[in-house]
């Protein structure tokens, strides 16, 4: 490798496409992408809270967002948003 980092330009449906494509690899290819699942997770959360979006764990295990217009969606965490993300 030569050492260089490279940039892309991601819009928010394309860093979720990215995200699940990386979601439904094997666990080595997962580990080979670590530093930009990292990167995605950072972005995710910038664009939840630039968006005003909340999570709150209910009990039970189950997640609720709710959006800033009062919008709310009860689920199943997904497995990535296990220990803080």
């Amino acid at each position: 490798m030569n050492g260089r980092d490279y940039t892309i330009k991601l819009n928010s449906f394309e860093l979720g496409v990215l995200t699940g494509v990386i979601m439904q690899l094997e666990d080595r290819k997962q580990q080979a992408l670590k530093p930009v699942w990292e990167q995605l997770m950072a972005f995710k959360k910038q664009l939840e809270e630039e968006s005003g979006v909340k999570k709150e764990v209910l009990p039970g295990g189950m997640l609720k967002i709710t959006d800033k217009d009062g919008n709310e969606i009860i689920r199943a965490p997904y497995p990535w948003e296990v220990g803080g993300n």
